[in-house]
């Protein structure tokens, strides 16, 4: 697989549940899962994601509430998310 391509930012702040964050706060992680099938059902109601641009997904859920994501989902790759840094495992 190819080396993951890194989205352009150009914001000050960025979502996380239900905070935004400065982007040196935040870490690109892969979504989990189970957040990921949540984020596709709830994206699908307001227009999809698209692929190969950073979006922020809305989401109401009983696991989160109403919560923001911002989702990174680059064709060739899983999708990825902003999220705070002491989310991130190992070095990717």
């Amino acid at each position: 697989m190819s080396p993951i391509p890194e989205p352009v930012l150009t914001g000050a702040d960025y979502p996380f549940l239900d905070r935004r964050y400065p982007l040196a706060d935040l870490a690109m992680i892969e979504v989990p899962d189970s957040l990921r099938d949540l984020l596709i059902a709830q994206a699908k109601k307001s227009g999809g994601i698209i692929r190969d641009e950073p979006v922020e997904v809305r989401c109401t859920s009983e696991q989160f509430g109403d919560a923001t994501f911002l989702i990174w989902w680059p064709h060739g790759h899983d999708m990825h998310m902003l999220a705070p840094s002491q989310f991130r495992k190992g070095n990717a």
